[in-house]
């Protein structure tokens, strides 16, 4: 029985690091998608938060940088994961992991979307904490932006903490993108800067005496638009 139990430990130690690498992708991941307006470059950052896996996407182009994906899954060598828009990935990591192979689908058509490995997983920095008095603002606001006479419609989700702190998201209602992350949020009386830089935007505003609608200025890209975004949900907390 012991010369046996040798002998299985001993294939396992032969075991291939591909078969290991199949259930590892962490990582830093680099890739290109083939448009009908030019080449996309993507950066995909992969990595385990606890007993999960996680992942951010950089779009250097966009200006969309650490943008956390949803559904992120690790099936052995089948790597999945969605993204904002109604998209989601399939791919397939390579016997030596250092390629993940799959497609990109969204509406119907699919994307050759081949990565390939860069570097260890980059560390996901924490937000710093928010300043003033923002605990005002949980609860749900909408308004539009003016897009060349074409509105654009937004809405800024801000929740409560267990510690009491406010997060926030904000969604693109119009082009499916939902939970982009609020970097930071600041008050000064009733100034309100609010950052996404996940996106490479930002929103200055006022905020009205009853708290029920923030009046400002949208920046993203280089560019600027009025914005104002009314209280759908929620109430003046203070």
């Amino acid at each position: 029985m012991k010369q046996c139990l040798a002998v299985l430990a001993g294939l396992l130690l032969l075991l291939p690091a591909a078969v290991l690498a199949a259930v590892n992708p962490a990582g830093v991941w680099e890739g290109t998608i083939t448009t009908p307006n030019g080449d996309l470059g993507l950066v995909l950052n992969i990595h385990r938060d606890g007993d999960k896996w996680m992942a951010e996407i950089d779009i250097p182009v966009q200006n969309v940088s650490e943008l956390p994906l949803s559904n992120v899954k690790v099936e052995g060598a089948a790597i999945g994961f969605a993204l904002p828009g109604d998209a989601n990935y399939d791919g397939k990591l390579s016997d030596d992991g250092k390629t993940i192979s799959g497609n990109l689908n969204q509406g119907g058509a699919a994307l050759p979307l081949n990565l390939k490995w860069k570097s260890e997983p980059r560390a996901v920095a924490k937000a710093p904490a928010n300043s003033g008095e923002v605990q005002v603002l949980e609860g749900s606001w909408e308004g539009a932006l003016d897009v060349n006479g074409s509105p654009l419609r937004l809405r800024f989700n801000f929740t409560k903490n267990a510690d009491g702190s406010i997060a926030g998201t904000v969604d693109s209602i119009d082009q499916g993108a939902n939970g982009i992350p609020i970097t930071t949020i600041a008050r000064t009386g009733d100034s309100l800067k609010i950052d996404v830089k996940a996106v490479g935007g930002s929103y200055e505003a006022t905020l009205n005496k009853d708290a029920s609608t923030m009046t400002g200025t949208w920046s993203q890209g280089g560019g600027s638009l009025p914005l104002t975004v009314q209280r759908k949900s929620g109430g003046k907390k203070s």
